[in-house]
């Protein structure tokens, strides 16, 4: 009668230890090296977007009639486009100003970082974000005072393009004020998206 032959030596604890290691090492080498090529590609990827866009092209007249009816204005200013409504109005008649610059991809998303910790002249609750609007966006309000206009500001980015677009009411209705800007904005994203394809 022959006896089976004896299955394979198990390794030794150590050995085993080694070898798990070693794996454990290898995968974060590998997801570290993954992660230095992005950060890489982030810093030098220009981006979609070659050249400023016409701000004044990125929100159509209609909308800006919309929420200023009586808005004159639309000119190209180094980058910025403001909507004011007519000076017999007074200072509360309302606006809309937007303004877009082309940066780098990793630089327009540093902005829109710094941007949102900004907390002078808006109010100090965190900004609300607004998912789906350009690669990134939020919301924020100017600091309310009473009877003084409400003020909402959506801050996007959309590749290497960084955009602000405030609009200011003639009145206090800041539910009114966060529509009109991100009804606003999503309009400029829309266009800039379309612009590169």
């Amino acid at each position: 009668m022959t006896t089976p032959p004896d299955g394979p030596a198990r390794r030794p604890f150590r050995e085993r230890a080694a070898l798990i290691a070693f794996v454990l090492i290898s995968v974060l080498v590998v997801a570290g090296c993954g992660l230095a090529a992005w950060k890489h590609y982030q810093r030098s990827h220009p981006g979609d977007f070659t050249a400023d866009p016409n701000p004044c092209e990125l929100v159509s007249p209609q909308t800006v009639n919309r929420l200023v009816p009586t808005s004159y204005g639309g000119r190209d200013d180094h980058g910025a486009c403001s909507w004011s409504a007519a000076r017999e109005e007074g200072p509360k008649g309302g606006g809309v100003f937007l303004q877009s610059f082309v940066l780098t991809e990793n630089l327009a998303l540093e902005d829109l970082r710094e941007e949102r910790d900004k907390t002078s002249g808006w109010e100090k609750t965190t900004p609300a974000e607004l998912p789906g609007l350009g690669d990134e966006a939020f919301l924020r309000f100017r600091t309310a005072d009473p009877g003084r206009p409400a003020v909402a500001q959506v801050c996007f980015r959309l590749s290497n393009v960084r955009v602000d677009l405030t609009y200011t009411r003639a009145d206090s209705d800041r539910e009114a004020a966060r529509a009109g800007a991100v009804d606003a904005a999503r309009e400029a994203s829309d266009h800039l998206r379309a612009s590169v394809r």
